[in-house]
């Protein structure tokens, strides 16, 4: 196991995680105070109910923080992704940043199983190859590109002002422009040709986080969604950046739709998001059948399933 040198956690940052995982309220405004006195990199572990998966935890970033020192991060998808994958199944996680949710399912699927992962942002890319390598991973399959309808260059910025080597990752394909964010120019290649180069033809579970891009994401998966190939799809949309790119997420829903898949809202409410922080909360009340017209707000987070059930 190649292992990059860092420091373990210090000694307080170890007390404080376990207290504030237990705190019944305040524990995200806790793991603020904390993060401000961040020490330098250590590595850290998650949870064990989520797989004790090993990572690299620079507290400056809001999701390695969160992750840490509350134990999960978006809670609503991570119940559902712990209640959907099964020993053997597929999972592939596109927009997998340092890979919270690879690290997951690479517990939940097993050896016998399958894990890919596709990370446009190069430093993110870079951050998820050392937590899979520190784990053993070795089955592990990163595609550094951007998943888009066609091969070719997109460019890019930074999704959040202070993204940096270290942390606070993320890319977006947009023309607003976040100010002082540094610039890129990132290979894009259809999901339907990567899975076609890792030799995975059948996906249990796709998640899909990329901030604005999965109207083209999904285009260029086509020839496997219309294939039935793909069983269920967890995704994220950003309805301001796909705006931004001349799309919508009601055009996303409804384009799953016409491959056949049932759409599920997932509840993010603040009530919601406390409940499923809970190993005992069963993901299925998180679920609403998600009704054709309906209005779908400002940040949507949908389960698609070619199954009339969610699982």
């Amino acid at each position: 196991m190649n292992r990059p040198l860092l420091e373990a956690a210090p000694l307080w940052v170890k007390a404080a995680a376990p207290l504030i995982r237990r705190m019944p309220v305040a524990r995200y405004r806790a793991a603020q105070a904390v993060s401000r006195h961040a020490p330098a990199p250590f590595w850290a572990r998650l949870p064990a109910d989520i797989g004790g998966g090993l990572f690299r935890c620079d507290l400056r970033d809001p999701l390695m923080s969160e992750a840490y020192l509350t134990g999960r991060y978006e809670p609503q998808e991570t119940a559902l992704l712990r209640r959907i994958l099964r020993p053997g199944m597929t999972f592939v996680d596109v927009g997998a940043n340092w890979g919270y949710f690879t690290l997951m399912a690479f517990d939940a699927v097993g050896p016998s199983g399958t894990v890919l992962s596709v990370e446009a942002d190069p430093r993110a890319a870079g951050a998820l190859r050392a937590n899979l390598d520190a784990n053993g991973f070795d089955s592990a399959r990163v595609f550094a590109v951007a998943a888009a309808d066609r091969a070719g260059r997109l460019s890019m910025q930074d999704y959040l002002p202070g993204a940096g080597e270290l942390g606070n990752f993320g890319l977006a394909q947009a023309t607003t422009l976040t100010p002082g964010g540094r610039a890129f120019e990132i290979a894009a290649r259809p999901l339907d040709d990567v899975l076609d180069e890792a030799g995975v033809e059948q996906v249990d579970l796709l998640k899909m986080d990329i901030e604005g891009a999965e109207a083209s994401a999904l285009e260029g998966l086509a020839r496997r969604l219309g294939g039935g190939r793909v069983t269920r799809i967890l995704l994220e949309l950003h309805e301001y950046h796909l705006r931004d790119l001349g799309r919508s997420a009601a055009e996303v829903v409804r384009s799953l739709g016409a491959h056949g898949y049932h759409a599920w809202r997932i509840d993010h409410s603040p009530a919601a998001h406390r409940r499923a922080v809970s190993a005992r909360f069963d993901p299925a009340r998180l679920l609403s059948p998600l009704g054709s017209g309906e209005a779908l707000g400002a940040w949507p987070h949908v389960l698609c399933s070619r199954e009339a059930r969610p699982w």
